[in-house]
């Protein structure tokens, strides 16, 4: 198995540069598309919010991905134990 060559993205969040390393095979237009999801959310946040802080939009940022993150965890985990149920039921027939 060969490992991928660091390479370095170019990508522009909430009007700040950033260069990511990437040192996985992940493609460059998938972090360039999560780059534009984050600046879009950043941005809707601060529009909603009393704050021009961008250190204060990033943290709540982050705390609605988390939640969101969350959310979809767990209804992965209770669809998977629906299906586990289903399948049990099938295979005592």
């Amino acid at each position: 198995m060969s490992k991928s060559r660091p390479r370095t993205v170019d990508v522009e969040i909430y009007d700040q540069k950033y260069s990511i390393v990437l040192k996985s095979s992940i493609p460059e237009s998938d972090v360039r598309k999560l780059a534009e999801q984050v600046d879009a959310r950043m941005r809707d946040i601060a529009a909603q919010s009393n704050t021009a802080d961008s250190l204060k939009i990033a943290v709540l940022t982050a705390l609605h991905l988390a939640q969101e993150y969350d959310e979809l965890q767990r209804n992965c985990e209770q669809k998977t134990d629906q299906w586990s149920r289903a399948l049990e039921q099938v295979l005592k027939k």
